[in-house]
């Protein structure tokens, strides 16, 4: 299951009022790719 473009932006937006900085947006929304995982082994 992918998600959209404007679910995408929903979750930035929401984790902007959560209080999370630019570079840890990008590393949750890699986290939730599966990209994060990759990149640390």
């Amino acid at each position: 299951m992918a998600m959209s473009a404007r679910e995408i932006l929903n979750l930035i937006d929401w984790l902007r009022a959560q209080g999370f900085d630019n570079d840890k947006i990008v590393e949750c929304i890699e986290a939730i790719e599966g990209r994060k995982e990759e990149k640390e082994e």
